[in-house]
């Protein structure tokens, strides 16, 4: 009976208060990277949610504005309005061209920049930083007649800054103007990107 008393009243050791001490920090840090990893990813995928709406933003921009792009046609055969266009005039290349543009439209404060949330961002000190940017890329389809539109939506990887990117200041996230966007295709270790097609064509009068 003496004994059985002396055992229940018997403590723990050092060595097992460290070895629990060690066992919970284990889950614990388990758990702290699991949370990293979800904050993470949930970040993508928002990024990559908010490339997404802003790159059909674009296409409907683009489609709205071959609504201008009416002859010729049977109607008119010799009058040419593509020049009535924003986007679409002077940007077609002829099929498999690689050269990419960043809209501009100053008067209605469009830049190819958009905020953190999909926004067209007007913001004079801003517009080539981002945090999402826009190139376009337009082709010959059928010439005269109908346009492959390419529309691609970058952004910078997770831990990456603007810093890093360039030692001259005036080559920034979206360029440093709209005829001179970075080679995002060609610098993929830089940057997420989305890239949205479809055809756009011309409404003719008739």
């Amino acid at each position: 009976m003496r004994a059985r008393k002396t055992w229940a009243a018997r403590g723990v050791t050092v060595v097992e208060v460290m070895m629990a001490l060690s066992v919970f920090a284990i889950g614990t840090s388990g758990v702290f990277a699991m949370q990293k990893v979800t904050v993470v990813a949930n970040q993508n995928a928002r990024n990559i949610e908010i490339a997404n709406e802003v790159a059909r933003t674009w296409l409907e921009r683009l489609r709205g504005d071959a609504l201008l792009w009416n002859y010729p046609s049977s109607l008119n055969q010799f009058q040419v309005d593509i020049t009535d266009t924003q986007w679409i005039n002077g940007n077609v290349q002829a099929f498999g061209s690689s050269t990419w543009f960043r809209p501009n439209l100053p008067g209605a404060n469009i830049y190819g920049v958009h905020d953190s949330l999909g926004r067209d961002d007007p913001a004079p000190a801003s517009i080539n930083n981002g945090p999402f940017c826009v190139q376009i890329r337009l082709t010959w389809i059928h010439p005269n007649t109908s346009v492959r539109a390419e529309v691609l939506v970058y952004w910078l990887r997770q831990g990456i800054t603007n810093k890093g990117l360039t030692a001259t200041p005036a080559a920034v996230l979206c360029g440093a103007t709209s005829n001179s966007p970075p080679n995002v295709l060609g610098n993929q270790q830089l940057y997420h990107m989305v890239v949205a097609t479809t055809e756009i064509r011309k409404n003719p009068a008739e």
